[in-house]
């Protein structure tokens, strides 16, 4: 019997500890965010088994990136409001990196190994697959942080891939 009222009472201790768990309401919040994108802008594709949407704009040629190729791409990166954080499209050359390189938001290396060479496709990412609970941000001179991105933010990437270097075997 006492055995029994223990077990009770620490199953009760669980379920009350996770539901005070503040990163459940923002993992909710961010669901109910994606859901509410996708249904109003009419998004048919499904997400990969990572959360992410990948939304193929136009269609590039030949084989698909790999990791550890070299690629050069124009983007820009959004919140899903469609306030535009960053974008490179007005710069002479785009920006170059290695796919799968640890600089890299996960969700990038995911994505770009659905696209090929002229590819153009936005990627709608869940926060897991950019920048986290954590988001992210900066310090100044001052050590004063400014938040670019909070925490538990998805984004929207549009990405057009205009070169790709192989990697060597």
């Amino acid at each position: 019997m006492r055995k029994t009222i223990s077990a009770a009472v620490l199953t009760a201790l669980a379920v009350a500890i996770i539901s005070c768990n503040p990163a459940k309401k923002y993992e909710e919040e961010e669901k109910s965010l994606i859901a509410d994108y996708i249904a109003s802008n009419n998004i048919t594709v499904s997400p990969d088994a990572n959360g992410i949407y990948y939304i193929e704009t136009e269609p590039g040629t030949g084989d698909l990136i790999k990791s550890g190729d070299s690629v050069g791409v124009y983007y820009t990166l959004m919140f899903l409001t469609g306030e535009v954080k960053q974008s490179n499209v007005e710069e002479e050359t785009p920006y170059r990196f290695r796919v799968g390189s640890y600089e890299l938001i996960e969700g990038w290396s995911k994505g770009l190994l659905k696209m090929k060479p002229g590819t153009k496709a936005r990627l709608l990412l869940p926060s897991s697959m950019a920048y986290g609970s954590m988001g992210y941000g900066y310090y100044d001179n001052y050590g004063n942080y400014y938040t670019i991105i909070p925490g538990y933010t998805p984004l929207l990437f549009d990405i057009e891939v205009v070169e790709l270097v192989r990697a060597r075997k």
